[in-house]
């Protein structure tokens, strides 16, 4: 029973995580008429948030040396539910921006925290427990894009982009029931750390990967409208983009999970991202078929990145501090995407340019994702 509650976390925290910024996609055409922006100022909602998280993810260690781990998790999640529900008050521009900094830096942090409760806890079942909590991730993106046209529409668009934030209350309570406290003593230093150059493979390789899912969680609405479609089937379209994540992250984690060498599963992602890239480009009926494929792809990359980035380092608060840096690095790499994509829309006026660019980040980050050969990890470490 204390298994599946500790699972149930795992799903409830990443649920929290994405919402704030997966609601903002299939509402798109309802802010630019409301706002009177562009997609440029609309792409900050997506944007800030993940450079926030990279923010967030490199203050971890000075956090984790000051306080104790569960009373830091529980702040943030606190800190990312405030900020959310702050959206039931105020839609304007300038709040949502707000929200979407503090929910930001929010999401970091548990994000940074929870993999070193994971790696120290059940050691054995790191792979398996990383895949479970990074689906339900794109699990929260698949329910809050399917739903989020649908609650503004029979209720109103405050509780389409606040209300997820309710979800951070039986959250907080299972959090606060099954962590125990861990020293902030304990936490304060990592063991062993890696090369330079190793971990700016791992931060760029995270980096260029996340590109591709920060980019698809903030733009694929608005190009399916392009291509003709209303904003709830757009909508469901992210919500099948997600929910195919979910699918394919759980089972390549749990299949990688098998082998110490995770290549031949992290370049199958990628093979399988391209291609579904290079559907949305080929039309209203190839871009289905590039949605369930982008996701495949997309999903199963995210968490063989973390999986990936924790492999190097057998010691639990060495590789939690190692997998925050490299989170750190690389979504601020990854937040420049959805703005980028954004001024390229606003400037070619359709979104071809935005998947040939994701492509090419593709194609680079299979040359990065080789060189992970675990028979040569030791070589990457310094103590």
């Amino acid at each position: 029973m204390h298994k599946l509650s500790v699972i149930l976390l795992l799903v409830l925290l990443g649920l929290n995580l994405r919402p704030v910024m997966a609601s903002i996609g299939p509402l798109t055409e309802y802010l630019l008429q409301s706002w009177h922006l562009s997609y440029s100022w609309i792409s900050l909602l997506n944007g800030l948030p993940i450079v926030m998280m990279g923010l967030g993810a490199l203050s971890s260690q000075w956090l984790l040396s000051r306080a104790d781990l569960r009373r830091l998790l529980a702040l943030a999640l606190i800190v990312l539910g405030i900020s959310t529900l702050s959206r039931l008050l105020n839609q304007s521009p300038a709040s949502m921006i707000l929200s979407s900094i503090v929910a930001g830096l929010g999401i970091a942090l548990v994000q940074a925290f929870l993999p070193i409760v994971i790696k120290r806890q059940w050691p054995a079942q790191t792979a398996s427990l990383m895949g479970m909590y990074v689906s339900a991730i794109m699990a929260g993106a698949a329910i809050s894009a399917a739903l989020a046209p649908q609650i503004l529409h029979t209720s109103n668009i405050a509780w389409a982009l606040g209300g997820w934030g309710l979800l951070a209350v039986p959250t907080l309570v299972l959090l606060l029931w099954l962590v125990p406290a861990m020293p902030h003593t304990a936490a304060a230093n990592a063991k062993v750390t890696l090369k330079p150059g190793r971990f700016c493979r791992l931060a760029g390789f995270f980096g260029l990967g996340t590109s591709g899912f920060t980019c698809m969680l903030a733009w694929l609405p608005p190009h399916f409208i392009d291509l003709g479609y209303d904003a709830t089937t757009a909508g469901l379209a992210l919500s099948l983009l997600s929910t195919t994540e979910v699918i394919s992250g759980l089972l390549l984690s749990q299949l990688a999970a098998r082998s110490p060498d995770r290549r031949p599963w992290i370049m199958l992602a990628l093979l399988l991202a391209i291609a579904g890239i290079l559907c949305l480009n080929a039309g209203a009926q190839m871009a289905w078929v590039g949605v369930i494929l982008a996701g495949c792809g997309v999903g199963a990359l995210f968490p063989l990145s973390l999986i990936a980035c924790m492999d190097h380092l057998e010691d639990a608060q060495s590789a939690g501090i190692l997998t925050a840096n490299v989170q750190g690095v690389g979504y601020l790499i990854a937040g420049a995407s959805p703005i980028l994509a954004g001024m390229l829309r606003d400037a070619l006026h359709d979104f071809s340019m935005v998947w040939l660019g994701l492509t090419l980040i593709f194609i680079i980050t299979m040359g990065l994702g080789w060189g992970f050969d675990p028979k040569r990890y030791a070589l990457h470490i310094r103590r």
